[in-house]
C-alpha cells in the first residue's frame, strides 16, 4: 500500500512514536511518505495528487486541521486516526472521530464509546514496542542496580507513592521525568533518592534495565489538565508497559481492568493499594530469580504480539479486509 503518514504535530515522545510506525510501514514493504501538516494546505494537495496514496493515516488527530480532513475525503482518499491519549481528552476526540474513516484507540472503554455512538470502524489497539530500542542489556553485581525505578510524569497519585516509599521503606529510588525536582524538592537531598529529567527512549531504556523493579502506574482519571467531562474510565494498560517489558525488566504495575487480557500472572504483577505494592515489593527485592522469571515471560509475550510490527500488520489488514469487502467478488 502506499500510505502518507501525517505526522502528530506533537513533541517529546510523539517524535518517536511517527518514526517508529514510518520504520515499520517501510520495513513491511509498503511505501510511505511523511507529511507535515504545519506545511499548509497547498502542501498537502501537492503531496496528495503526486503520491497519491491508498491511506492517508495519523494520531491523536487533535490538531489536524478539519479543512484538511474534509478535502482529503473530498479526493475520496481513506482516513485512519490512532487515538493514543484516550480517554484523557475525550472532549476533543468526539468531535473529530467521524472526519476518519476508521478508528483505533488505546483504551477499551473509549472504544465501547465509540461504538455507541455509531461510527462503523472502531478497533481496539494499544501502542506497541520498538524491540530494537527496548531491549535488554547486562548489568553488573545485582548489588549495583537501584531498587525501585519510575518513569514518567509526576503526577499527583505519583507523588504521593514516591513520598510515601521514601517514607516507609529503606530502598533506593530514582524517579526520570520533567518536574520531578520540583514536585519532591524536599526529598531531594535524600541519598536514597535520585532524580533524572526527561530521557528519549534510547535512553530511557538504560534505567529500565538498571533497576530491580520498575514502578509503572497510570494517569489519574481525575487529572485536572484531562478533558473527559463525561468521565469515561480508562481500562486498558499504558505503552510503557510494553516498553519495560520488552527490556526484559520486571515491572509492578498498578492493576488495570485490561491488564489480564494481555498479561497473565506469571508474565505481569499488579497492585491494587499502597499496602499492597509495599508487601510485593519487599517479596520481589529478596527474590531475584523469581523477578527475572517474570520478566522473562513478559519479554516474550511482546516479541510475539506487541511490537510496533504488529500493530502495523493489524492496522493494514483490517483497511485491506474492508476495501476487499466492499469491491465484491473479484
Amino acid at each position: 500500500m502506499k500510505i502518507l503518514y501525517i505526522f502528530s504535530g506533537f513533541p517529546g515522545i510523539y517524535y518517536f512514536f511517527d518514526n517508529f510506525i514510518i520504520n515499520e510501514l517501510n520495513n513491511e514493504g509498503h511505501i510511505c511518505k511523511g507529511f507535515n501538516h504545519f506545511e499548509g494546505m497547498d502542501s498537502l494537495k501537492l503531496n496528495v495528487l503526486e503520491f497519491e496514496p491508498d491511506l492517508v493515516f495519523t494520531m491523536t488527530g487533535f490538531i489536524l486541521p478539519e479543512q484538511m480532513t474534509e478535502w482529503l475525503k473530498d479526493q475520496k482518499n481513506k482516513l485512519a486516526v490512532w487515538m493514543t491519549e484516550d480517554p484523557y481528552y475525550m472532549d476533543k476526540t468526539v468531535e473529530i472521530i467521524n472526519r476518519y474513516d476508521y478508528i483505533f484507540t488505546i483504551d477499551r472503554a473509549s472504544l465501547e464509546h465509540y461504538q455507541k455512538n455509531g461510527h462503523p470502524h472502531v478497533y481496539l489497539l494499544p501502542l506497541g514496542t520498538d524491540p530494537n530500542t527496548f531491549s535488554p542489556t547486562t548489568h553488573s553485581d545485582e548489588q549495583e542496580l537501584i531498587d525501585i525505578c519510575l518513569v514518567g510524569y509526576p503526577y499527583p497519585d505519583r507523588i504521593e507513592l514516591i513520598k510515601f516509599l521514601l517514607k516507609e521503606t529503606q530502598y533506593t529510588i530514582e524517579v526520570v521525568g520533567g518536574k520531578w525536582k520540583d514536585e519532591i524538592r524536599e526529598w531531594s537531598k535524600d541519598q536514597r533518592l535520585k532524580i533524572t529529567d526527561w530521557q528519549p527512549p534510547h535512553k530511557v531504556v538504560n534505567y529500565y534495565n538498571n533497576a530491580k523493579i520498575i514502578l509503572n502506574t497510570h494517569r489519574p482519571q481525575d487529572l485536572v489538565e484531562n478533558n473527559n467531562s463525561m468521565g469515561i474510565i480508562s481500562k486498558s494498560i499504558n505503552n510503557r508497559t510494553f516498553d519495560v517489558a520488552s527490556c526484559g525488566a520486571f515491572q509492578l504495575i498498578s492493576h488495570q481492568p485490561d491488564l489480564r487480557y494481555y498479561f497473565s500472572e506469571k508474565e505481569m504483577v499488579s497492585f491494587e493499594s499502597q499496602e499492597e505494592l509495599i508487601e510485593k515489593i519487599h517479596f520481589y527485592i529478596k527474590n531475584e530469580e523469581k523477578r527475572k522469571e517474570i520478566a522473562l515471560n513478559a519479554r516474550e509475550v511482546v516479541l510475539k504480539h506487541h511490537t510496533f510490527a504488529h500493530r502495523i500488520k493489524e492496522i493494514i489488514a483490517i483497511v485491506q479486509k474492508n476495501n476487499k469487502s466492499k469491491s465484491g467478488p473479484g
